[in-house]
Protein backbone atom coordinates (compact mmCIF):
# COMPACT_ATOMS: atom_id res chain seq x y z
CA UNK A 1 0.00 0.00 0.00
CA UNK A 2 3.19 2.06 0.59
CA UNK A 3 4.60 1.84 -2.61
CA UNK A 4 1.04 2.46 -4.28
CA UNK A 5 0.66 5.78 -2.34
CA UNK A 6 4.40 6.86 -3.08
CA UNK A 7 3.98 6.15 -6.42
CA UNK A 8 0.57 7.87 -7.34
CA UNK A 9 2.05 11.00 -5.55
CA UNK A 10 5.18 11.04 -7.73
CA UNK A 11 3.03 10.66 -10.86
CA UNK A 12 0.95 13.12 -9.58
CA UNK A 13 4.25 15.81 -9.32
CA UNK A 14 5.82 14.55 -12.02
CA UNK A 15 2.38 15.96 -14.14
CA UNK A 16 1.96 19.20 -12.47
CA UNK A 17 5.29 20.48 -12.36
CA UNK A 18 5.63 20.91 -15.71
CA UNK A 19 2.31 23.32 -16.00
CA UNK A 20 3.81 25.45 -13.06
CA UNK A 21 6.98 26.49 -15.15
CA UNK A 22 4.73 28.07 -17.92
CA UNK A 23 5.95 31.12 -20.02
CA UNK A 24 3.93 34.03 -20.97
CA UNK A 25 1.69 33.04 -23.79
CA UNK A 26 3.47 35.78 -25.94
CA UNK A 27 6.58 34.13 -25.29
CA UNK A 28 5.61 30.95 -27.24
CA UNK A 29 4.95 33.68 -30.08
CA UNK A 30 7.91 35.51 -29.81
CA UNK A 31 9.79 32.05 -31.43
CA UNK A 32 8.17 32.76 -33.93
CA UNK A 33 7.57 35.85 -34.56
CA UNK A 34 11.10 37.37 -34.25
CA UNK A 35 10.73 39.08 -37.88
CA UNK A 36 12.62 36.46 -39.52
CA UNK A 37 10.07 33.54 -39.56
CA UNK A 38 6.93 35.47 -38.84
CA UNK A 39 6.43 39.28 -38.75
CA UNK A 40 7.98 41.03 -35.49
CA UNK A 41 5.66 41.56 -32.03
CA UNK A 42 5.89 45.52 -32.73
CA UNK A 43 4.83 45.15 -35.75
CA UNK A 44 2.24 43.27 -34.84
CA UNK A 45 1.01 45.27 -32.23
CA UNK A 46 1.06 48.38 -35.10
CA UNK A 47 -1.28 45.88 -37.79
CA UNK A 48 -3.64 44.89 -34.98
CA UNK A 49 -4.53 47.15 -32.13
CA UNK A 50 -7.03 45.40 -30.12
CA UNK A 51 -6.88 41.73 -28.89
CA UNK A 52 -9.74 40.37 -30.86
CA UNK A 53 -8.27 41.87 -34.11
CA UNK A 54 -5.18 40.13 -33.30
CA UNK A 55 -7.01 37.02 -32.20
CA UNK A 56 -8.83 37.07 -35.79
CA UNK A 57 -6.17 38.10 -37.74
CA UNK A 58 -4.03 34.46 -36.39
CA UNK A 59 -7.20 32.75 -37.13
CA UNK A 60 -7.52 33.72 -40.39
CA UNK A 61 -3.70 33.14 -41.63
CA UNK A 62 -2.93 30.89 -44.18
CA UNK A 63 0.14 30.60 -42.96
CA UNK A 64 0.75 26.16 -42.21
CA UNK A 65 2.44 27.16 -39.48
CA UNK A 66 0.05 28.93 -37.76
CA UNK A 67 -2.31 26.00 -37.94
CA UNK A 68 -0.69 23.93 -34.51
CA UNK A 69 -2.24 27.64 -32.54
CA UNK A 70 -5.43 28.54 -34.44
CA UNK A 71 -7.45 26.04 -32.87
CA UNK A 72 -6.38 26.84 -29.15
CA UNK A 73 -8.29 30.00 -29.29
CA UNK A 74 -7.96 31.18 -25.06
CA UNK A 75 -4.14 30.69 -25.52
CA UNK A 76 -4.54 32.89 -28.85
CA UNK A 77 -6.48 35.25 -26.33
CA UNK A 78 -3.75 35.04 -23.64
CA UNK A 79 -0.98 35.55 -26.17
CA UNK A 80 -2.95 38.48 -27.82
CA UNK A 81 -3.62 40.23 -24.88
CA UNK A 82 -0.43 40.51 -23.60
CA UNK A 83 1.17 41.55 -26.76
CA UNK A 84 -1.36 44.34 -27.37
CA UNK A 85 -0.81 45.67 -23.59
Amino acid sequence: MKKTLITITALALLTLIPSLSNAGDADTCKGCHNGSVGPAVDALKTKFKTADALVAGAKSSQNPMMKAVQGDEAKLKAAAAEIVK
